[in-house]
């Protein structure tokens, strides 16, 4: 059995009376539009901010109104205030998501491995990972098989000195993207969760 589903699996209950039932889908509401937090990483001190979007341009966030269904593409930025762009950059080094508040919890799906999409599901594409202070992936909303409940969204990124584009290939094999020269002695951990 899959771990995630993009689809909303739906029961028909059916009588001689042929009745037509009542379809229902699966919604999510995001908790917070917005997390924050400090991070000290060695020499850094920074602040890092993860949004979720609607659309590729960033234009309408996702707030705690908003309605999302299973196969909805969503937008999640990571972007830091206090960083030079010229000196540093920041690496999504992996994403995954759990039905728990814990990032160690046992059912999990990654989105982002080895600072690449996620081979296994295709819905995941990302922009400018270790190009800068910014970076972007996307995904379709997903809701863990046979378990309605909250999805929390786990990202661990680290700093790399100048730019780190990883090498990623949507391929079944991908190769490892390099490391940075200096590991980053505080990797920082970000978590954003949503409401079923």
């Amino acid at each position: 059995t899959d771990v995630i589903t993009h689809q909303d699996k739906v029961s028909i209950d059916f009588s001689c009376l042929y009745t037509v039932p009542d379809l229902t889908s699966v919604s999510f509401k995001i908790k917070k539009s917005s997390v924050v937090q400090e991070i000290v990483s060695g020499i850094w001190n920074y602040t890092l901010m993860t949004n979720a979007y609607i659309d590729g341009e960033f234009r309408t966030p996702i707030g705690p109104d908003t309605e999302l269904v299973l196969g909805q593409e969503v937008w999640v930025t990571l972007m830091t205030e206090g960083l030079n762009d010229t000196m540093v950059s920041i690496v999504t080094d992996s994403c995954w998501a759990t039905n728990q508040p814990s990032p160690n919890a046992s059912l999990r799906h990654d989105l982002v491995i080895n600072r690449c999409p996620n081979p296994a599901d295709q819905t995941v594409s990302m922009q400018g990972n270790g190009l800068g202070t910014f970076n972007v992936f996307s995904f379709n909303m997903f809701q863990f098989s046979g378990k309605a409940g909250d999805i929390y969204l786990h990202c661990q990124l680290v700093l790399c000195p100048s730019t780190c584009p990883p090498t990623c290939s949507r391929g079944g094999r991908r190769r490892r993207s390099p490391r940075s020269k200096r590991a980053d002695e505080n990797p920082a951990l970000i978590t954003m969760a949503w409401n079923n």
